[in-house]
């Protein structure tokens, strides 16, 4: 098995074990709707395309078409919504080492609950999958927007 087909099949894997089930989105959605909040610098990395009456656009990541799928689909499904979603997105950005106009990304989100339970759990599905591709040794650092504003 090539290796990145095997870091896909891990992760879909460690994915399901935490009851993630896969979504997938369009790789072009309408301009507005990838770029409604985005402003210049997203404007400047999307490559837009004219489809007759409408303007289209790559993802540039998968946050955006998730927001629209929940939108979209948010009678039908049931919460918490656990996903995940790996697929290939594009930025129109200088090549470099390290950063190239496509690439994959494998997002897991939960949504609808704002339980701890759920941040703990986002927790144990990036250790599992970091050891499940074979690092040994790592440190996950957390943070909380919440906790440094209370400080501050």
């Amino acid at each position: 098995m090539l290796p990145r087909e095997a870091l896909i099949d891990t992760a879909k894997r460690v994915y399901r074990s935490f009851g993630f089930s896969p979504i997938d989105t369009p790789a072009l959605e309408y301009a507005e709707v990838l770029l409604g909040k985005g402003g210049d610098e997203s404007d400047r990395q999307v490559y837009r395309f004219e489809h007759g009456k409408h303007d289209v656009a790559m993802r540039f990541d998968l946050t955006v078409p998730l927001a629209r799928f929940v939108a979209q689909h948010e009678q039908e499904l049931g919460l918490p919504f656990k996903r995940y979603h790996i697929g290939a997105v594009w930025r129109g950005e200088n090549t470099q080492r390290g950063r190239y106009r496509e690439f994959m990304q494998c997002d897991f989100d939960t949504l609808g609950t704002e339980s701890m339970i759920a941040d703990v759990e986002t927790g144990l599905v990036i250790h599992e999958l970091l050891r499940a591709i074979g690092f040994q040794e790592f440190t996950i650092r957390l943070n909380n927007r919440k906790v440094l504003n209370g400080l501050l």
